[in-house]
């Protein structure tokens, strides 16, 4: 009978719900007996029976978030281990339970059923085991079930155009959204990125414009950004593939879908991989036109579009003309090539004007412009002009000179910021007018005052002096006694 077991370890007859039984297990639906000498062969079970565990003293073990054939399904399987799974039991609750009580052979046997009747074991997509693969998917990056995770993973990778079009590949979280988009990336290669680009295309056209479409279009945008940058950078490689030669054999049908894409591509790629496609070109165009009677003739069509690639990568060869002299491609192009794209292309390097002996104009722009704003600062720079004359300590000599010359105060005079010239006797002309000054003028400190220096000019004031005895004078100074420069 399938529901009783001989245990070798125990050497009784015994089955679930038996009389005997010493255990109960509550469920959410209901309650089964079972023993305790079967059920320590899980771990979890083991753990609360013999643990210092509220269970080990009531017999009862509670598993009340799990529903009844689920748990019985799993004794069963400790009674007498199972085969198969029946299409009745809740896979998805059959798993959470048995990854709770880390049962491994029983789990072996849930990942098989998935991949067999929720995976439909990974066959062309239908409707239904496409929601099948993405909550097997999910499940299997939950309960790190690696097995299934990698084979529903090359699954959606191989099916994305249909795979992503559906409303449960939206609803994954992001994260595993992210894994599926760079799993697509990783399988990026010359032989496949022009079939990657057209279903990437496909699949734009395919995505209506709702909400839940979003974060696909975002990853789709993702894709096609990738595949761009792909066949810029490979290009040359792209040209020596199998799926390009057979664009000219019997794979001529598909040119016209694959044509936006390739001169797209050759209108905006770098510099070196220009240089080396234009090699490839003339080489497979030389070939494409040679005579021969052994072949049949080239299709025109065919020949027309490899015409048109040349040119755009010409032009573009034409236009980045500065930097491709100065790849190592450059040099495999033959001389009169060089000649009349670097003609085409407005460029001499041979000219003086692209000499680089001669100073950057730019260079010289900056500099000058340095220049003008030190010197609208006042800063004096190296080598740009006469430096600077002082004239402060000239004003307060000056300015002490006319005070102690005896000025008169009442009298109000202006001195110029730059010092006076010298007459041949060698005292200033500011000098010889403060002589005329009468000396001895008497005057009170609280009656002096100094203008501030407004603009240029500054008006003085003599000072007043003041003896021990209170008296205030002014000193005098010999007027017939010459001041030089030097005395001053």
């Amino acid at each position: 009978m399938d529901s009783f077991c001989d245990l070798s370890i125990s050497e009784v007859v015994a089955s679930v719900d038996d009389d005997n039984a010493d255990i109960i297990l509550k469920t959410t639906d209901g309650t089964l007996k079972a023993h305790k000498s079967i059920v320590r062969i899980c771990p979890y079970f083991a753990a609360m029976i013999d643990g210092n565990w509220r269970e080990s003293q009531s017999s009862i073990i509670s598993l009340d978030i799990f529903s009844y054939r689920s748990v019985r399904f799993v004794i069963e399987h400790l009674y007498k281990p199972k085969d198969s799974i029946d299409s009745t039991q809740n896979l998805g609750e059959l798993l959470a339970l048995v990854d709770m009580l880390g049962l491994q052979s029983l789990l072996e046997l849930v990942c098989s059923t998935i991949i067999l009747k929720i995976c439909h074991n990974f066959h062309k997509p239908c409707k239904d085991c496409i929601d099948g693969v993405m909550s097997s998917y999910q499940l299997s990056s939950t309960y790190n079930l690696s097995d299934v995770h990698i084979k529903c993973l090359e699954w959606i990778t191989k099916y994305f155009v249909k795979t992503w079009n559906s409303r449960t590949f939206s609803n994954l979280p992001e994260k595993l959204q992210q894994s599926c988009l760079q799993s697509l990336k990783m399988t990026i290669n010359v032989e496949n990125i022009i079939d990657l680009t057209l279903q990437t295309q496909q699949l734009q056209e395919m995505l209506p414009l709702v909400k839940w479409t979003e974060p696909v279009n975002v990853l789709v945008k993702d894709l096609s950004n990738s595949c761009t940058t792909f066949t810029q950078q490979h290009f040359h490689d792209i040209l020596y593939s199998a799926k390009f030669k057979s664009l000219g054999q019997e794979d001529t049908w598909s040119l016209s879908r694959v044509e936006t894409i390739i001169l797209e591509a050759a209108s905006n790629l770098p510099v070196e991989q220009t240089c080396l496609s234009y090699l490839v070109l003339e080489k497979m165009m030389d070939d494409l036109l040679k005579v021969n009677e052994d072949r049949q003739p080239p299709d025109p069509v065919y020949v027309d579009f490899m015409k048109r690639l040349l040119k755009a990568v010409e032009i573009r060869l034409i236009q980045r003309v500065g930097m491709a002299t100065k790849c190592s491609a450059w040099d495999a192009i033959p001389k009169p090539k060089q000649i009349s794209i670097m003609q085409m292309g407005f460029f001499n390097p041979i000219d003086p004007k692209y000499s680089t002996d001669k100073r950057n104009p730019t260079i010289n722009v900056r500099r000058n412009h340095s220049l003008n704003a030190a010197t609208s600062k006042g800063d004096p720079m190296p080598n740009t002009r006469a430096p600077r004359i002082a004239t402060e300590p000239f004003q307060r000599t000056t300015l002490r000179s006319t005070v102690h010359s005896g000025r008169n105060p009442n009298i109000s005079r202006t001195v110029d910021r730059t010092p006076g010239t010298l007459s041949p006797s060698g005292t200033s002309v500011q000098q010889q007018s403060n002589r005329r000054v009468p000396a001895a003028v008497s005057i009170n400190r609280s009656q002096s005052a100094r203008t501030p220096n407004v603009g240029t000019t500054r008006t003085t004031t003599s000072r007043p002096n003041i003896n021990q005895a209170g008296v205030t004078s002014q000193r005098s100074v010999n007027s017939t006694v010459p001041r030089t420069a030097s005395n001053r």
